[in-house]
């Protein structure tokens, strides 16, 4: 969403954590750092990068250093400073169940502008969810080759995948065609482990550098 001249992203998680009534039990770190990633990556699918971060934490005053570690491992991975975090914490209300939202502000980059046809589409990780990205996180898309390939301009768009998977994402991209691919294309990606990057068609062996893993490109075709 754009506000003024600035890019507002935002992901939130709720029952994820460290309190005991929590649906899927996680570290408040590892589940910052999952919701930032996700906000961050939609920063650079809007071709923006962060300038000031805000965090409502839903968890209580202890949780907040955890929730900011979190956050500042996306910018340690991409190599980037941590912006500003501000925000509040429910401290009035115990709560049972640990929440957090984390909103980004980015400025917008100069870069040129690509229509999804005249990009090869590939994508990047696998389709995880819930305990499921805690047993493999190393099939889960990691966020150093994506942004250094995206700065070097070899990937053009950065188009995160959720909850309504890569169906959802690509009908949004390229409409009625045909796309298909060896991953489940319903699941739910959770914190988008799973990316779509369309990728400079005069550079797509330079992508393979970058990517070495569950690295797989499209196959979009017209609908018959």
């Amino acid at each position: 969403m754009k506000v003024g001249g600035l890019i507002a992203t935002m992901d939130n998680a709720a029952a994820i954590g460290e309190k005991p009534q929590d649906i899927v039990p996680a570290s408040d770190q590892l589940t910052a750092y999952m919701t930032a990633r996700v906000t961050f990556l939609e920063q650079l699918a809007a071709q923006a990068l962060p300038v000031q971060i805000l965090l409502a934490n839903f968890s209580g005053d202890a949780a907040w250093s955890r929730y900011e570690s979190g956050i500042q491992q996306v910018f340690e991975e991409t190599g980037l400073s941590c912006p500003a975090i501000a925000g509040s914490s429910e401290s009035n209300m115990p709560t049972l169940q640990s929440g957090l939202a984390i909103t980004m502000l980015g400025e917008i980059q100069q870069r040129k502008a690509w229509n999804p046809e005249q990009l090869s589409w590939y994508t990047y990780g696998l389709p995880l969810v819930g305990e499921e990205l805690l047993a493999q996180p190393d099939d889960v898309a990691q966020l150093q080759p994506v942004y250094q390939a995206w700065l070097a301009e070899i990937v053009q768009q950065v188009w995160p995948v959720g909850s309504k998977g890569l169906q959802g994402e690509c009908v949004r991209l390229f409409g009625e065609q045909v796309v298909e691919c060896s991953h489940h294309m319903t699941k739910s990606a959770g914190p988008s482990t799973v990316i779509l990057l369309g990728v400079h068609p005069e550079k797509e062996q330079l992508a393979h550098q970058f990517f070495q893993r569950n690295f797989e490109k499209l196959r979009i075709s017209p609908m018959q």
